[in-house]
């Protein structure tokens, strides 16, 4: 079936033509064009680090140079000013006029026999992109039937088959060498009359004339035959935006830009929710509804944003805009335990990464009764559940990755890194050589900057870790003051529980990993215990400590005086290190 013209509806004969008049109208709206300079001696010129198309357009326009927004301020982002042939009566035709003909954010307009237009350039696409109202347009080389998955992902960019809207449209004709391309029509149906199942919509342009059509059409075509793919993706937020955004929504908002970022409080107070209210046992926690309380504000402000990480860098970054002695939640939560390596937080992308570093000894009646975390100008809280607060929102994605693992003490194996299923990087390191009391083993990981003793998130990683562990005697059995040591290791695991401890049937797990080394309480309770030699009991007001054998294959829970001396391995997550941020995007719709 050959590509046919489809029937549009009312609304859009309407706009039909006002699109006609538009081209009627579009001699009178011509910049005064730049033909004294080659676009490579424009860029020559102006050798600033801007957006491609936004450049070509201040060249296109009769721009004559890129300026900085902020003199002498390169983060506030650029400007170009161009003049066009129009005339306007006031500044708001001015505005409308300019916004008409340039798809960037103008940020003056003067009326006058000509209309001078200033817009701002704030986001970057990759190169061979073309940037239009805050996303980035390309169109494909290659042709293909229709496929919603045919933009071919590239780097960060992520592109999808662009959208096609009339907010748009009438900036595809500044593109090059577009053709005819398949594009994304939201509510196909209701906007063709003759419209039939499996059509899809492509937009014409240069081949117009091929479908006896006008440039900027959009018609139909069976989704079997071949056309060109306009993609799309929407580029990251840059500092100048977030500046821009700020001083815009100021009255509705107190954005507030700094070194990494913005920030901004909810309008509402909100608290951690509950999600297994239980009289059996203590409720489980969660902050995933703060990620909706702030996309909802950045839906306002066509942005995405999302709750603040609880880690000490992202707290000393926005420490100095927490104002009027108020507290703030971040997306930080506790179920049991009472020490802060407890807590936890994930981030919109999945990841998870810890909210405390280094020794932290820190264990008091506060932490155990808090479940969730917030930011005061004065320093972090601990915060009970019921706790209401506003919740702080950023404008960008986290920026922290986890750096290597720090390099191994001369008594340890190799380090051995494992990524967990959350995202964080974890290090193990194994002393096959020496044996410790429990204390001092812990104390040995400490001294060293390994972390403490080690714990595991699955079966996986612990696997991974056994595989690693040959203990060296001093000859065919080892004893220190008459005691056995067998092939014992000892593990940051200990009874009873007191970090995720219900279980799926209402029952109780003897132990629990320790200082925030595992999560895996369900793994760590039902993996082998020597064929029930070694059945695992919880000893009221009695401490307990988990500990692995080797040659039996089986984890063991002992009193610290039972096998006093054993091998031991630290754990640790790998250090929080500044990445380049990956700011957060303009809201797709």
């Amino acid at each position: 079936m050959p590509a046919t013209k489809a029937s549009l509806k009312a609304d859009d004969k309407r706009r039909r033509k006002q699109t006609m008049l538009f081209v009627v109208l579009f001699a009178f709206l011509l910049p005064v064009s730049n033909a004294d300079q080659t676009i490579a001696e424009f860029k020559a010129m102006n050798d600033k680090d801007v957006d491609e198309s936004a450049l070509r357009t201040c060249w296109i326009m009769g721009g004559s140079q890129i300026e900085e927004v902020d003199p002498g301020n390169v983060e506030k982002g650029h400007k170009c000013t161009i003049t066009l042939r129009s005339p306007t009566v006031d500044n708001k035709h001015a505005k409308e006029q300019c916004e008409s003909r340039i798809p960037f954010y103008i940020i003056d307009a003067k009326p006058g026999q000509t209309t001078s237009c200033t817009y701002q350039i704030n986001l970057k696409c990759e190169t061979g992109y073309w940037q239009i109202k805050g996303k980035c347009y390309k169109l494909s080389k290659a042709k293909t039937i229709w496929n919603e998955s045919a933009c071919v992902k590239k780097g960060l960019s992520n592109p999808r088959v662009a959208d096609f809207h009339h907010g748009i449209s009438n900036f595809f004709a500044d593109m090059i060498k577009i053709v005819d391309a398949w594009v994304k029509v939201p509510e196909l149906k209701d906007y063709f009359e003759n419209y039939s199942d499996g059509d899809q919509a492509f937009y014409v342009q240069q081949g117009a004339y091929k479908y006896d059509a006008r440039p900027g059409d959009l018609l139909l075509d069976d989704p079997t035959h071949m056309h060109h793919v306009l993609c799309e993706y929407t580029p990251p937020m840059t500092k100048a935006e977030m500046y821009y955004i700020g001083e815009v929504y100021s009255e509705i908002y107190p954005i507030k830009v700094y070194q990494d970022g913005a920030v901004l409080p909810s309008a509402s107070y909100v608290t951690i929710k509950q999600t297994i209210p239980d009289t059996k046992q203590e409720g489980q926690y969660t902050t995933e509804h703060l990620d909706e309380k702030c996309l909802s504000i950045g839906r306002i402000l066509n942005i995405e944003s999302y709750p603040i990480t609880a880690i000490e860098g992202e707290f000393n970054d926005v420490r100095s805009y927490l104002t009027d002695h108020r507290f703030y939640l971040t997306n930080a939560f506790k179920n049991q335990g009472c020490k802060g390596k407890d807590y936890r937080q994930y981030n919109q992308d999945g990841t998870s990464l810890p909210i405390f570093e280094g020794d932290d000894k820190k264990k008091n009646e506060q932490v155990c009764k808090a479940h969730s975390f917030s930011f005061h100008q004065n320093d972090r809280y601990p915060s009970m559940s019921a706790m209401r607060a506003p919740v702080i929102c950023t404008l960008h994605t986290f920026n922290w990755n986890q750096g290597e693992c720090p390099e191994p003490p001369a008594w340890s194996e190799p380090v051995i890194k494992h990524v967990r299923k959350n995202g964080r990087v974890f290090c193990h390191y194994i002393n096959n050589r020496e044996v410790e009391t429990q204390y001092n083993a812990n104390k040995r990981c400490e001294d060293y900057d390994v972390g403490t003793l080690t714990g595991f998130d699955s079966k996986e990683e612990f696997l991974k870790i056994v595989a690693k562990l040959k203990p060296v005697y001093n000859g065919p059995f080892m004893s220190v003051d008459d005691k056995h040591i067998g092939d014992h290791y000892w593990l940051g695991a200990s009874s009873p529980c007191t970090v995720e401890c219900g279980k799926e049937d209402g029952g109780t797990y003897v132990a629990s990993w320790e200082d925030g080394v595992g999560s895996g309480t369900k793994f760590l309770n039902d993996y082998d215990h020597a064929g029930g030699l070694h059945d695992w009991v919880t000893i009221p007001d009695v401490t307990q400590y988990i500990t692995f054998r080797l040659d039996a294959d089986a984890l063991h829970i002992h009193l610290v005086d039972d096998f006093p001396y054993m091998f031991f391995i630290c754990g640790r997550s790998a250090p929080l290190v500044r990445s380049e941020r990956q700011k957060g995007k303009i809201a797709t719709k």
